[in-house]
């Protein structure tokens, strides 16, 4: 008989003999190679993981699981005698998800993505920050955003109207700035978004990127719409499981002007943000396959799922 949700959480539980927050028992369960048995489909599957708990917790009298804790959740089986002191000294630093890919892996699935979403139509550009011109240590830490792209309004338009706004009016762009993380949840959303303030706050919109984001955690959603609202930085999901149905949790506040010494800071500093900035001053409609060259590359769908088995990215 298949194996449900209840019975692999309760494995990871015995396994782990410690309480755990749903969403992580579902990242063990993955490591595990449990979630296999499961059959989760569809963009969110730990979503789904943990809404069977919660369901099972609230509706069912004779639910083997026991919540000890809710900010954040934390969940023991029933007959487990937990030392939960010991366990909160222990998880006081706080440990992400293990997984085989890095931040940088990420960076194809966002190119794939804001290319053809109708809210961005953009180019993007990996930033080196290792190549820069090296600085006082610390000093430039919060200085260079992960990925940043260009959309011309021109793209979409046929040749004749782009040679008039060519011409008679000044080009319209947007610049993007994206700080790129593995992980979000309410440990690390504070420190990692206003990682993203720092050095996205200069584009026209900034963007905080991740691929593991528990969109069932009500606070962790409460965090990023509040602190969206007051800074203005947005935050993307990213699906592995369908690149091209990303979710943009929180919109960013566009703003009309470019911070320009900040610009000029990155263009003395780093090679990629100076090429960038060339590439997008001479930028040609006419001469796309050239420009494009000079981006970084957009995946097409064969060669997209290829990449993702191969970093280990796909959820299982």
């Amino acid at each position: 008989m298949a194996r449900t949700v209840i019975d692999v959480a309760k494995e990871v539980l015995e396994r782990k003999k410690e309480a755990l927050n749903p969403n992580r028992m579902y990242h063990i369960a993955n490591e595990m190679g449990l979630t296999k048995e499961l059959n989760l489909n569809g963009k969110t599957p730990w979503a789904s993981f943990v809404a069977r708990i919660y369901v099972d917790i609230k509706e069912n009298s004779d639910s083997i699981f026991e919540v000890v804790a809710t900010k954040p959740m934390l969940i023991k089986l029933k007959n487990q005698n937990i030392n939960l002191e010991a366990q909160a000294e222990k998880n006081s630093v706080i440990k992400e998800p293990k997984t085989f890919y890095n931040e940088r892996d990420l960076h194809p699935l966002l190119s794939r993505f804001v290319s053809f979403n109708e809210n961005f139509k953009a180019y993007t550009k990996t930033i080196y920050h290792e190549s820069s011109i090296k600085t006082k240590k610390g000093v430039d830490k919060w200085l260079y955003p992960d990925i940043v792209g260009v959309s011309f309004e021109y793209r979409d338009y046929q040749k004749e109207l782009n040679k008039f706004i060519g011409k008679f009016n000044f080009l319209p762009i947007k610049i993007y700035a994206f700080e790129m993380k593995k992980h979000l949840s309410v440990g690390n959303f504070r420190e990692y978004y206003f990682q993203a303030v720092s050095n996205s706050s200069w584009a026209n919109e900034g963007y905080l990127v991740a691929l593991d984001i528990d969109e069932s955690d009500e606070e962790l959603m409460d965090l990023i719409k509040r602190l969206s609202f007051s800074f203005g930085i947005g935050v993307i999901s990213l699906n592995s499981q369908n690149v091209d149905e990303s979710v943009i949790l929180a919109r960013a506040k566009f703003k009309e002007g470019l911070d320009y010494s900040v610009m000029n800071e990155l263009s003395t500093k780093n090679a990629d943000f100076k090429k960038f900035l060339e590439s997008v001053e001479e930028f040609n409609i006419e001469k796309e396959y050239r420009s494009k060259s000079e981006f970084d590359e957009v995946l097409d769908n064969d060669r997209l799922d290829n990449y993702l088995i191969n970093k280990k990215i796909m959820n299982n």
